[in-house]
């Protein structure tokens, strides 16, 4: 998920996508995180068999981890997170094949400075790097892996417990040794606590600042009087499905709608009735345009435009007309007043041969609007296939 449709997402559901950002971040972490782990597993166990000698006493044993932690490298490597967007469930079935290869790795390291430890006996050059690579194993765990502390502590336990036991034995001469892997042990235990609240807390830190950033991007986008898209949602829905018709040969609708005598509204029952009537026309297109591929967008003061995607020309008008109609026949109810508004209606599709851009189809239809309210206003009107060279000549005003 790219930063940008976390935004949107965010913006149109915010808590459900929240919940889908901490699985899809926990498992991103998690996955590339753990792609670390056996290599240095790989190179520690190298160094032991280096510094000890065991490849020439026991050459097939000696391989053994190593390719264990080839072999895991290329499991966890292959286990690629799900895909943004996922369903929580599947990123729920991810983590736990992923901590089971997690704790395999451990198991397997685990292992082998406790072998080394019961070979050697005493604390020489192999049992040394042995123990000092599993605490930084153990410490670089629970730093990790901090985002699921319960199955965090199940692989520092794995990591360094075995070692530990195996070093209290008296058998051997590492008994201090084995003590203060477990003093370390709780220890790192006891602080994954603090690991796993800062990482929390960074995670709903991203969460706060992504959901600020999509609040000021709809607030943005949005006409705080009527809550419809505005003018700047609009030019981008335009052009992408502008380019879009235009790519696939479709039909594409456009209407573009002024209101009647506003200013006489204004003037008659002040600001805060206009208002009134603008919210109620508002409320009223969004009655009347249902499909969920239509946009309703307010762009001037009284001016309205609805993207229709895959209508006829046809259809577009009968739409138009019903909406002229409904605004006739729905007074706009004001403190004790009913008001009644008329609208002029530009309709037309976009000319797949003739428009050279979305601000030419919008030029044609807003234009038939123009048109209408000259022809008496309180109509709908087609916009001509071609822009006419007068729209030049009188400088009308355009959108994209």
């Amino acid at each position: 998920m790219t930063e940008s449709s976390a935004i949107n997402r965010l913006a149109i559901a915010p808590t459900l996508e929240a919940d889908n950002y901490r699985a899809k971040r926990t498992c991103e972490d998690l996955y590339k995180r753990a792609l670390i782990g056996p290599i240095f597993y790989l190179l520690g166990c190298a160094l032991i068999l280096a510094i000890a000698g065991y490849q020439r006493q026991w050459p097939l044993l000696s391989a053994l981890p190593i390719v264990a932690f080839l072999l895991l490298w290329v499991l966890r490597y292959r286990h690629r997170a799900p895909v943004p967007g996922s369903p929580t469930e599947k990123y729920a079935h991810w983590k736990r094949r992923q901590w089971l290869l997690l704790h395999l790795g451990s198991m397997v390291w685990g292992a082998v400075p406790a072998i080394v430890g019961w070979l050697e006996g005493s604390p020489d050059s192999a049992v040394m790097v042995a123990v000092i690579s599993t605490v930084a194993f153990g410490t670089a765990a629970s730093q990790a892996f901090a985002m699921h502390p319960p199955q965090a502590r199940i692989t520092m336990l794995a990591l360094m417990m075995p070692t530990a036991i195996v070093y209290v034995s008296p058998r051997l001469d590492l008994a201090s040794t084995g003590i203060t892997l477990f003093i370390y042990t709780f220890y790192l235990m006891a602080n994954l606590k603090r690991s796993a609240n800062e990482y929390a807390q960074q995670v709903e830190t991203e969460i706060d600042l992504i959901s600020s950033r999509a609040e000021v991007a709809r607030v943005s986008l949005t006409d705080a009087l009527t809550n419809l898209p505005n003018r700047l949602s609009y030019e981008r829905a335009w052009a992408h499905t502008w380019h879009l018709a235009v790519r696939q040969r479709e039909t594409l609708g456009l209407l573009v709608l002024d209101l009647d005598h506003f200013k006489q509204i204004n003037d008659k029952y002040g600001h805060l009735g206009g208002d009134a009537c603008l919210r109620h026309f508002a409320d009223l297109l969004s009655l009347h345009v249902r499909r969920d591929s239509d946009i309703i967008a307010r762009i001037g003061g009284e001016e309205f435009v609805v993207i229709l995607p895959a209508t006829t020309e046809d259809d577009a008008s009968a739409m138009a007309e019903q909406l002229r109609t409904a605004l006739m026949e729905t007074p706009c109810r004001y403190e004790d007043a009913e008001i009644s508004m008329t609208v002029s209606v530009g309709v037309g599709i976009v000319n797949l041969d003739a428009d050279a851009d979305p601000a030419a189809t919008f030029s044609r239809v807003d234009l038939a609007c123009y048109d209408a309210k000259g022809a008496g206003r309180n109509c709908v009107m087609a916009a001509k296939p071609i822009l006419p060279a007068r729209n030049l000549r009188q400088g009308h005003a355009t959108l994209p």
